[in-house]
């Protein structure tokens, strides 16, 4: 269970738990003294006794308890570095589209020297969005910001006692350029830096809700992005595909427990310079321990594709340049963002393609935001018809620009894209008191009507007064229990769904069977609202807790 659900039940006596993948239930829960009616016969009338509330990840929509919505991030991101000259900043105000900007630093300009970081560049332009939503009001434009590792790294590290390696990395001419970064595992002075600057980072802007994602970092390479040695290149010392597996997922766990598990937005990049699946299954175990962690398509986590582009020497577009077939094991598990691979201004930039064919993958692969490099803002890529291919309405007139057939440009389709991300956890509490001390415990009762993919479980303690509390008893024993004045619960073992696999999104919300192929189109799903009801029947005091396991559903 996530940190942020463990703390939970120090506070909370009563807890339902169930574990839904895909489908949003409504909950109602109540209390009853002994003598009264069946609870279970009238569920929904649970919810309108007259106790106090607390609500944690949840809300409560006519007396029916649902999970909370999770933050929503969409939309065209403005990506620049950490210096962002006046024509940046102008055309950042000008372009009408766009919903974000992006900053994104080494970590050593950050982090200059232990502990002291270099909070300039994101302040500045935290400033602008405040600046440009203040002029519109209709406008809610946001801040994601990044720190760079790898070959980006502080130079004070090793002095530091971070432990670093040597080899080689290519470049696009074809030869092998050297690269100095940290070791990916057996590096536990690497961890410790990371979780501090995270950490940092969570501090400085936990209270600004227009700082809305936090880009994570891998250890080395010639970016932020995964790295692993090919062909001839040195492996690092001692060097296994069970350890650098272990420590990708060490350097995850971190972003993870630093955001995600806070509540904020993490960002991550799945893509890189890095064995196939042939040679190093890599992925898998990423994918497995964040849908462990986070559940399936968490509102807390992004993973991001570097390679959004144009694909040479075949000339076509593509999600992911050589990480096609991993971006399509992610769909569906995670939520998926793309990233330029590069720019169509020319000079000593990749190509980037036709924008119209770009988006029409990222609306195929169901991708919430798309980030863009300032090249292509200024001037726009009219000739590559940027603009058509991030604001065409489907119904746009055929004059001027000339209307695409059959087209819809990304921030109008994610308008027509009625998503929403649930929150993992969710805890509803209501308490009620006995009348005159400590009384047994009679009963637990439920009235569920939930899908085969859930499981409802109940455990419950008493204690007397400010006594100790009792030992754990399952829903068909609480009878056992001693008096008590108070009464605590909490989930017994959780059934989850795993599966790794690819076409599991697709059959799931359309109920098919697996479909090896990645999606061809998004497709609609049929809601189900399960109803969940408790009665504590007694006469001693008892709080009620639910917590839901998370899930995601196109409403």
């Amino acid at each position: 269970m996530p940190f942020f659900a463990l703390k939970n039940l120090i506070r909370f006596h009563f807890l339902v738990a169930t574990a839904l993948l895909l489908l949003r239930p409504t909950v109602a829960i109540g209390a009853q003294v002994s003598g009264g009616s069946d609870p279970a016969a009238n569920p929904s009338a649970l919810a309108q006794a007259g106790w106090n509330t607390h609500l944690d990840g949840a809300v409560e929509p006519n007396g029916v308890f649902t999970l909370a919505p999770g933050p929503k991030v969409e939309g065209v991101v403005f990506l620049q570095g950490g210096h962002w000259s006046e024509t940046d900043i102008k055309t950042f105000h000008e372009v009408e589209w766009v919903d974000a900007a992006s900053v994104r630093l080494s970590w050593a300009e950050f982090e200059r020297a232990d502990q002291q970081f270099d909070w300039e560049p994101f302040d500045r332009m935290l400033a602008e969005v405040k600046k440009y939503n203040a002029a519109h009001a209709s406008a809610r434009r946001v801040l994601q910001i990044r720190v760079m590792g790898g070959r980006h790294c502080p130079g004070w590290f090793e002095r530091a006692g971070v432990r670093y390696y040597d080899t080689t990395h290519p470049k696009p001419d074809n030869w092998a350029a050297p690269l100095h970064a940290p070791l990916p595992y057996d590096n536990p002075e690497f961890l410790k830096q990371m979780r501090q600057m995270y950490r940092a980072m969570y501090e400085r802007y936990q209270a600004e809700p227009l700082v809305m994602v936090y880009h994570g970092t891998w250890s080395a390479g010639p970016w932020d992005e995964i790295f692993h040695p090919l062909g001839s290149a040195p492996l690092p010392p001692g060097y296994t595909r069970e350890k650098f597996v272990q420590g990708m997922l060490e350097q995850l766990d971190v972003l993870l427990e630093e955001f995600s598990l806070k509540g904020k937005v993490a960002e991550l990049p799945f893509t890189g310079h890095f064995p196939d699946q042939s040679q190093l299954d890599l992925l898998e175990p990423l994918l497995q321990r964040v849908v462990n962690r986070l559940g399936r398509r968490s509102p807390y986590l992004y993973i991001q594709s570097n390679g959004w582009g144009l694909k040479e020497p075949e000339r076509v577009s593509t999600i992911a340049w050589g990480h096609e077939r991993d971006i399509q094991r992610c769909y569906g598990r995670v939520n998926l963002a793309f990233q330029a691979l590069g720019s169509n201004a020319g000079k000593s930039w990749l190509p980037q393609g036709d924008w119209v064919s770009l988006i029409r993958l990222a609306e195929r692969y169901e991708v919430a935001y798309t980030e863009l490099y300032a090249p292509d803002f200024r001037p726009l890529d009219v000739p590559h018809r940027i603009v058509e291919a991030f604001t065409q309405a489907e119904a746009q007139a055929t004059n001027s620009p000339p209307a695409i057939p059959g087209f819809i440009g990304f921030r109008p389709w994610l308008q027509q894209q009625p998503r929403t991300l649930y929150v993992r956890d969710g805890v509803v509490v209501r308490a009620f008191r006995s009348a005159d001390g400590a009384r047994p415990m009679a009963r637990l009762v439920t009235a569920a009507s939930v899908p085969k993919e859930c499981a409802v479980s109940f455990r419950a303690r008493t204690r007397a007064g400010e006594g100790d509390w009792s030992g754990w008893a399952e829903a068909s024993r609480v009878t056992e229990l001693p008096p008590g004045s108070k009464c605590k619960s909490k989930p017994g073992s959780i059934p989850m769904m795993a599966t790794s696999r690819p076409g599991l999104w697709r059959c799931i919300r359309n109920g098919n069977g697996p479909d090896p192929n990645p999606p061809t189109a998004a497709h609609g799903s049929v809601e189900r609202r399960p109803q969940i009801g408790c009665a504590l029947l007694s006469e001693l005091c008892a709080s009620v807790a639910l917590w839901l396991n998370r899930f995601f559903k196109v409403q």
